[in-house]
């Protein structure tokens, strides 16, 4: 059974839209951290109408410092008996995501953006109501209508398919990206897109990395050649993450493990980290190591490089921590 979210409709046209499938959450940017003490906490999100991605899509909620409060008080008494009969998010939370977003989003500064654009243009929906108070604007302002959730049968995905997990900072910008491929043949594997503020190509490699989640591989390889050609780290990085995936490229652990070391050599740590996920799962080419992984995401974490929380990287088996294996076909 899967429930398709494409409940709304234009009433002049009669085209529906549909609400993205995401993954988001907000972090601590790696090189803030870099030995430890990064945290990962859920987003809050409302179901809104973007005027710039002019369709169904979510915007961060940011609830007010008396949201923040009134919700504190409601957690901390026995038994949540208070809690009883209401619906609302800053209830259902871990304790640790909890103090983090009343920590960070209570002090945020910029507006709340949706999620897909980063547009702070929408409006949000109601799915209590039948009217969306949004229009149209290619349909001459026909009213858009919120329709309900429509269910149907799901089937089988054959081949492989990849989908991306976004990280967001305290105030709503992507820090870095979780990029998973998963094949029946192969497996699942993850890598770390990510280029930080610091490095002068910046906004290309950024560019480049939106381009691989839209997905529209073939572009930001385009993008990529130039800085790969003038062995900027990140880039090589990035191309070296994308061999071990096998996304738009050839799935080749060796290939994956030298661009993935040189890159390392040059400083960076998201390459560092990547390494130490080829040895934790192998890929073609490349046997699984995991005392070599352990020494690698040590070295990644030195380096500025933690994306994942503290615990992960105690476990003895890093792939069945992060639920990712591969396998040779």
């Amino acid at each position: 059974m899967t429930i398709h979210y494409s409940p709304l409709k234009c009433t002049g046209c009669a085209q529906e839209f549909a609400f993205p499938t995401i993954a988001r959450s907000y972090t601590d940017l790696p090189e803030a951290g870099g030995s430890g003490g990064a945290h990962f906490s859920e987003m809050l999100l409302l179901p809104v109408w973007c005027h710039a991605c002019e369709g169904a899509s979510w915007g961060e909620r940011i609830p007010g410092a008396r949201e923040f409060d009134t919700a504190a008080g409601l957690r901390r008494m026995p038994g949540r008996i208070a809690c009883e009969g209401i619906v609302d998010d800053l209830l259902e939370i871990e304790e640790a995501d909890f103090r983090w977003l009343y920590e960070h989003l209570s002090r945020r500064k910029a507006p709340p953006r949706c999620v897909v654009c980063a547009s702070t243009r929408f409006t949000p929906i109601d799915f209590g109501r039948r009217d969306t108070s949004v229009v149209h604007e290619a349909c001459w302002g026909s009213p858009i209508e919120f329709r309900g959730f429509s269910i149907g049968g799901g089937g089988l995905h054959i081949g492989a398919r990849s989908y991306a997990r976004l990280f967001h900072d305290a105030e709503g910008d992507v820090a870095w990206a979780a990029l998973c491929r998963q094949a029946l043949s192969t497996g699942r594997l993850n890598a770390v897109l990510h280029a930080t503020r610091q490095d002068r190509d910046h906004a290309t490699l950024t560019g480049a990395i939106h381009l691989i989640i839209q997905p529209a591989t073939d572009a930001a390889l385009a993008v990529l050649a130039p800085l790969v050609a003038a062995n900027s780290p990140a880039a090589l990085g990035v191309l070296g993450a994308l061999h071990y995936l096998g996304e738009g490229v050839t799935h080749s652990g060796l290939e994956a493990a030298a661009l993935l070391e040189k890159a390392k050599a040059l400083g960076d740590a998201c390459a560092a980290h990547n390494l130490a996920s080829l040895y934790a799962t192998g890929a073609p080419g490349v046997a699984k190591d995991i005392a070599h992984a352990r020494q690698l995401f040590g070295e990644a974490r030195a380096m500025g490089g933690q994306y994942e929380r503290d615990d992960f990287y105690a476990q003895d088996d890093f792939a069945v921590a992060n639920n990712t294996f591969y396998h040779p076909i």
